[in-house]
């Protein structure tokens, strides 16, 4: 007996080892962070003592306009080139749906071996081979799923879309990111400027005090008064000259390129007027939006998962077919040879009951298609929220610029009254310094005029949607709408060529593509 249990003992011993190798185990909290924190390591140690990682990147010098810029951070940003790499997950994606109504091939072998052979002839007690071989192929063809198929293309040929419409808004979401901050940088320059020459007007005057106090025409106040002023003037300087070293950082990281670049921006602070009435810019953001189209293709997405859970209520059918080669043979195991075998049908399944769960199912995706529909008014009103504020800016940007500038022309005017007041002794040296303090506060203002309302126009481009490529675009575009002319927004007909009215009802009819 002991002879015959080893072998089973051992057999036991290697099936136990193999159900501990493929079941695994949980690897040690302690040993996935050792190996997270050499990883750290290493990056720092690469950080340290090779190039400078600025190095690797594009480094751009010379002039640069607003329009370069994006162009610069549609090619380099690497937020963007993260969100590119969507479009490969959706085509993946139509891939594994396709896959539910191609043919399944799959492919075994195996061997075996017996205590004994198995008896193939009761008369004469004759065995077969205690050692069995055998491969085969197996094939299984879906031929219906109660809609399932169909209705998993059409969810994976959706999501193929919503991926370019994801994409078509963060290209939106650079370019408005990259403008933002480009003309952040030009008002960080405009407004060093003034404080810049407030600083040298404030030196300048100083020694001016200095001088006449040591004739004894100025009193010490005076002196004290200006040095009092020269400090309040450079802590500004020095505040001007860090917001524009930031926003000069938050650019190129935008764009993508190296830090060391150094570029002269060539794009100047401009007022453009615009006029833009509410309902026109509606219906063009309506048409434009990428959110909106985002919003209609999940509602055809979720509907299209409400059809994947209604199939499991209709039977399936499917092909299969068998072929088998064996030692022995698969029809006379008294045949110590090789030999074949073919088997093929048709099964039909079909659940009746499955403890509620499709039921559970349905409720879910009708629950998530009604959250679809009310995420899509939700953010149709949002966009017209933005679209009232946008226009409400852009109102209220313009006439500041106008107030401002009128403001300006008051500023310097009274500054040279007072110089001129002061040659002849009817002001004072305070009044000198108030008039220019009030001139450099005006100069800063207008500039910031100018900044609001060139940023209202660009908000207004990109609440509309002109900022993003058109609705059904597969490529980055080189460059965007320039942000100094705003697009004309012209009235759209009540009907289209046809005579179908427009926004009757929410717009499925997406522009289509070809498949990649």
């Amino acid at each position: 007996m002991m002879g015959v249990r080893a072998p089973w003992s051992g057999a036991m011993l290697l099936l136990g080892l193999a159900v501990l190798t493929a079941a695994g185990c949980l690897r040690p909290r302690g040993e996935i962070y050792s190996e997270l924190q050499w990883s750290r390591r290493v990056s720092y140690a690469r950080w340290r003592d090779e190039a400078d990682p600025d190095d690797c990147l594009v480094r751009v010098d010379g002039d640069l306009s607003v329009e370069e810029a994006v162009r610069l951070a549609l090619e380099h940003n690497p937020t963007l080139q993260s969100t590119m790499l969507e479009r490969e997950k959706a085509r993946g994606r139509l891939y594994t749906a396709r896959a539910d109504g191609l043919p399944q091939v799959r492919v075994e072998a195996g061997y075996t071996r017996l205590d004994e052979g198995a008896l193939v002839n009761t008369a004469t007690g004759a065995r077969g081979p205690r050692d069995n071989y055998s491969y085969q192929v197996n094939v299984t063809q879906p031929l219906y799923k109660g809609g399932a198929i169909a209705a998993g293309l059409d969810a994976a040929r959706y999501y193929q879309l919503l991926s370019d419409e994801v994409v078509r808004q963060a290209v939106q979401d650079v370019a408005y990111q990259t403008v933002s901050t480009y003309y952040e940088v030009v008002l960080a320059e405009k407004l060093l400027q003034v404080q810049t020459e407030a600083l040298e007007f404030a030196q300048a005057n100083l020694r001016d005090v200095t001088a006449r106090e040591e004739r004894g025409v100025a009193i010490p106040f005076d002196r004290l008064r200006a040095r009092v002023e020269v400090a309040n003037v450079e802590a500004q300087v020095i505040q001007e000259r860090n917001r524009l070293n930031r926003a000069r950082t938050a650019l190129m990281r935008l764009m993508g390129v190296s830090q060391k670049s150094e570029v002269a921006y060539v794009s100047d602070l401009t007022y453009v007027p615009v006029n833009a009435d509410f309902e026109t810019t509606v219906r063009t953001a309506l048409l434009h939006r990428p959110e909106l189209y985002r919003s209609e293709l999940t509602i055809l997405m979720q509907r299209a998962a409400l059809e994947m859970a209604m199939s499991a209520y209709l039977p399936s059918l499917e092909a299969w077919g068998i072929f088998k080669r064996g030692r022995p043979d698969p029809h006379d195991s008294s045949r110590n040879d090789w030999a074949g075998q073919w088997q093929g049908g048709l099964r039909l399944a079909w659940t009746l009951f499955d403890g509620l769960r499709r039921e559970g199912e349905v409720i879910q995706q009708r629950a998530t298609v009604r959250q679809s529909l009310i995420d899509l008014a939700d953010a149709e009103q949002h966009v017209f929220e933005e679209i009232k504020n946008a226009l409400f800016d852009l109102t209220d940007a313009d006439a500041m610029v106008r107030s401002q500038e009128f403001n300006l022309e008051l500023a310097a005017e009274a500054l040279r009254l007072v110089a001129i007041g002061v040659r002849e002794g009817v002001n004072t040296e305070l009044e000198v310094l108030d008039a220019r303090s009030a001139l450099t506060t005006a100069q800063g203002n207008y500039y910031q005029a100018l900044h609001a309302h060139l940023q209202a126009r660009h908000t207004l481009q990109r609440v509309v949607g002109l900022l993003a490529p058109e609705p059904g675009m597969t490529a980055v575009p080189d460059e965007v709408p320039p942000v100094e002319v705003l697009r004309r927004l012209e009235p759209l007909p009540a009907s289209d060529e046809d005579g179908r009215v427009l926004y009757a009802e929410p717009v499925y009819a997406l522009p289509v593509r070809e498949d990649r």
